[in-house]
């Protein structure tokens, strides 16, 4: 099971989440899908390799995704949609160079909507050198940081931004 670190914020703003194997991490994954909403945006940052598309796994199972159901990373789509308990956008942003292609993909429709979104790569999504950006500056959503810390151990740092409306969706991670 996904060990907490015990320097944890005890109001559960941001969490730290070791992981050991790919399977922990499925599972932290669904956990954290079980506590999502709709119109939550889930912005994934690590390098290749870290995980990203492991947890986006756990996560739609978490959403109900059927566990038979396939999930891959969008690398040359951009975009899968699946079909939980609502809709999920499982965004892959890798191969996307600038701000301009990302506006072109109209991902604000997606991400501003009533699915799920979770963005692979999301460090594209920063304001540009030109001051331009997406919108989710001030718009909630959550963060998560992953490290790759060995073989198959990985760190999660997860972190909910501007979610004053709703209790944090960290509190069944427990």
């Amino acid at each position: 099971m996904p060990a907490r670190k015990p320097e944890t914020d005890p109001i559960l703003k941001k969490m730290e989440i070791t992981t050991q194997n790919p399977e922990e991490t499925l599972i932290l994954g669904e956990k954290l899908g079980k506590t999502l909403q709709s119109g939550d945006i889930l912005l994934l940052y690590g390098d290749l390799g870290a995980g990203k598309t492991t947890l986006t796994q756990g996560i739609c199972y978490g959403l109900g995704l059927a566990r038979k159901e396939y999930i891959r990373s969008p690398t040359f789509t951009l975009i899968n949609e699946y079909k939980g308990k609502g809709p999920i956008y499982h965004i892959d942003l890798y191969r996307v160079d600038t701000l301009e292609e990302i506006e072109n993909l109209g991902l604000e429709e997606v991400l501003f909507g009533e699915g799920v979104s979770i963005v692979e790569w999301a460090e594209k999504l920063q304001t540009s050198a030109y001051g331009k950006s997406v919108g989710l500056e001030e718009h909630p959503h959550i963060t998560v940081k992953i490290t790759y810390t060995h073989e198959n151990k990985r760190s999660f740092a997860i972190e909910p931004v501007n979610m004053t409306d709703r209790a944090s969706p960290l509190f069944s991670l427990q």
